[in-house]
């Protein structure tokens, strides 16, 4: 499961950098001769596609909780902060985001069910390393803290992109603040600092191979991002501003 998750993260992280993006946000069939024929019927509104993305994560999260005997603190703590990540994501998506568009329904169920299927693994792999002896180096602490800052930036960051429109308004603006200056995805750079808390956190193998396909994933989707933003407003978008880490890439 483990390589197979890295796989198909990176899989997904490639088609991103090269045009083949998930049909969401501001990709959704942006070439408009790639939609099909029969889309009005397989399209989701995008606060509903994206409450599909996360719900049946939190779901499991919360059963989870309720079924699996608690042994130890790493394992409370990797189900308590999962099960925090996607509470806010759905609240956000309830209250904070300001959508614009559709998405594909398929594009939505295949990325909840992914989700769904990788957080499940993630809690079951922390569940069978109970009893086994703890790492030599413990980072459980270190995680977490990355976790509560990586957590908080993006909500910070989801903030500004909300602030960008007013009611109605479904115009896409060049964001400022925080560290837009800098990068144009500080939520997704944020969103990995996030599950590098959580892999320092759990310190198993499927975590951190989650991880690391996470990284790709969100490094793909943000180089599209940057490449749409350059399209868009031209010489109005600033060339030294990057797609996801700050002055590298």
């Amino acid at each position: 499961m483990s390589v197979l998750n890295l796989l198909s993260l990176t899989t997904s992280g490639y088609m991103e950098m090269n045009g083949k993006q998930a049909q969401y946000a501001k990709f959704f069939y942006a070439d408009s001769s790639k939609k099909p024929k029969n889309e009005e019927n397989r399209k989701l509104l995008s606060r509903n596609g994206m409450l599909v993305f996360y719900t049946p994560s939190f779901i499991v999260c919360l059963v989870a909780l309720i079924i699996l005997p608690h042994q130890d603190l790493r394992f409370s703590i990797v189900e308590y902060v999962l099960t925090v990540h996607f509470l806010k994501r759905i609240l956000e998506v309830l209250f904070v985001h300001k959508f614009s568009g559709f998405m594909m329904a398929n594009a939505s169920i295949m990325i909840g069910v992914s989700y769904c299927i990788s957080t499940a693994t993630m809690i079951y792999s922390q569940y069978l390393s109970q009893g086994t002896p703890e790492p030599s180096v413990d980072l459980k602490y270190v995680g977490f803290a990355v976790f509560l800052i990586g957590i908080s930036g993006n909500f910070y960051h989801h903030c500004i992109l909300a602030s960008l429109r007013k009611t109605g308004d479904r115009e896409y603006k060049i964001p400022k603040g925080g560290l837009f200056g800098l990068i144009i995805c500080p939520h997704y750079f944020f969103e990995i600092m996030e599950f590098i808390g959580v892999s320092c956190i759990s310190q198993t193998k499927f975590t951190l191979c989650f991880t690391l396909g996470t990284m790709l994933l969100l490094m793909g989707r943000s180089h599209s991002t940057r490449e749409w933003y350059v399209s868009k407003f031209g010489k109005n978008f600033r060339s030294d501003i990057k797609a996801v880490i700050p002055y590298l890439f």
